[in-house]
């Protein structure tokens, strides 16, 4: 009988032996696939959030507030701006990745019904514009407060395009590529009525629709109809520029910085407070690392955690498998010696126990593939629910969209990679194989009897 015949009828008869066998193995299988996609998934989750924006400084004026008569606050903002040379200065400074300035304007639309505020008419049916290079770093969009739904973002190339809401796309029936017509205003009061303060309207604007953004927080307060949440419009900088609402290259609002490694933001602050361009008892900087330092600390020491289990798994299942498969052979012994004895070479019986046990082996792996993956979606629940950062990289903003990573596309391991895994484990099994038979394989068949007798 060939050791093949015999490697498979062992493996049918020995039924619990066999189970035993596979459990061990299909665990351990398990067990490395799934440390080696999170040991995995924490480098190149780490490596891409330090590659993508990792942090941003933001300058804006500093605001006045006080108390009127009324005991009323009341916030006033400095005159001031920021330009575009105090902008490449600032460029200069350090290695920053994207800029992106602010403008504020308020528009009304050709038969652009925008959704009513507190004491709504006619005159104050206008939207407040935030004018901007990269729609998708506005902080709405980055803080997860909006977030797009069709279309795409406005880039630093795009010109006269603009995002809506999804409730003033609703209520006034519009969609993605609708091209509509604006008007420059400015909202006031007079006679405890709102107005518009530009009665004759000189400038004039058409623009389209690159994309509709929905909210993911409620906005009960009563305020006018501009100041409605679902009325903003996020527009290219060009458009209040041609509305007369903001003049090309000086920036009223807030200028955002978003540098690539969050280790260099103190250092790159510092370099930008020596300018002075810019007015610092008018303005302030604030940081802002998007949780990295927390998230890559997490990581780090998932990342150590991991490899301590593995070498500790690993070390610890060979030894196991090793003993387990020494107390099967010694169960054997007189089976060997027959086999001796009958003419069979110490090969073909070595053959024999290594083909039974790699079988098993093989299939255990195989399984453990298919089981894996269940594994990878508790553990990109449990571990990595926290760690996931919207990236934002030269692809995603230059075609205009921002994606979110999911941890489960780190976890899984490529092909070669958990092919390199189950050869390094049947390498294993196969070396306790020889450990545990080395013992039978060293007595001659007279010395393997008696030992029975």
């Amino acid at each position: 009988m060939k050791y093949t015949q015999r490697a498979m009828l062992y493996i049918s008869r020995k039924k619990g032996k066999t189970l035993s066998l596979f459990l061990v193995i299909f665990t351990v299988a398990v067990f490395l696939i799934s440390c080696f996609g999170v040991l995995n998934a924490s480098e190149r989750l780490s490596k891409d959030i330090r590659t993508s924006v990792g942090a941003a400084f933001y300058i804006r004026a500093k605001t006045e507030v006080s108390t009127n008569r009324n005991g009323e606050t009341e916030v006033k903002e400095n005159s001031v701006n920021i330009t575009q040379k105090q902008i490449d200065e600032i460029m200069l400074t350090g290695e920053i990745k994207y800029w992106n300035p602010i403008n504020y304007g308020m528009v009304k639309g050709d038969k652009l019904q925008f959704i009513p505020g507190d004491k709504h008419t006619e005159e104050s049916n206008m939207g407040k514009v935030t004018g901007l290079r990269l729609s998708a770093l506005a902080p709405d969009f980055t803080d997860g407060a909006a977030v797009l739904t069709e279309g795409k973002h406005i880039t630093a190339a795009d010109s006269g395009k603009i995002l809506i809401s999804e409730g003033l796309a609703n209520n006034n029936r519009l969609s993605v590529g609708d091209k509509l017509t604006l008007t420059h205003a400015k909202l006031g009061k007079s006679d405890g009525e709102y107005i518009d303060e530009i009665s004759v309207k000189t400038a004039y604007v058409q623009v389209e629709i690159s994309g509709i953004y929905k909210l993911n927080i409620g906005d009960n307060a009563v305020k006018p109809t501009p100041s409605v949440a679902e009325n903003g419009i996020y527009a290219s900088l060009d458009v209040l520029d041609k509305l007369e609402e903001s003049e090309k290259g000086v920036y009223t609002g807030e200028v955002d910085f978003y540098i690539t490694d969050p280790a260099k933001l103190d250092d790159l602050t510092r370099n930008v407070q020596l300018l002075d361009s810019i007015d610092w008892t008018a303005h302030f900087i604030r940081t802002n690392d998007f949780q990295y330092s927390k998230i890559a600390d997490r990581l780090i020491s998932l990342g150590d955690l991991v490899k301590i289990l593995l070498v500790a798994v690993s070390s610890v299942s060979a030894v196991f498998l090793t003993l387990l498969l020494t107390m099967r052979m010694r169960g054997r012994m007189q089976e060997a010696g027959v086999l001796l004895a009958a003419g069979i070479s110490k090969g073909d019986i070595m053959a024999g126990f290594l083909l039974e046990v790699l079988s098993v082996a093989i299939f255990a792996m195989l399984l453990s593939y298919a089981a894996s993956f269940g594994v990878i979606g508790f553990l990109e629940h449990n571990l990595f629910g926290g760690l996931q950062p919207n990236l934002l990289n030269d692809e995603t903003l230059s075609a205009g969209i921002k994606s979110s990573v999911r941890a489960e596309n780190y976890l899984k391991l490529n092909a070669m990679e958990t092919l390199l895994i189950y050869v390094c484990q049947l390498i294993v099994t196969a070396a306790s194989v020889f450990a545990s038979s080395i013992m039978i394989m060293r007595l001659k068949p007279k010395e393997i009897l008696s030992k029975m007798a």
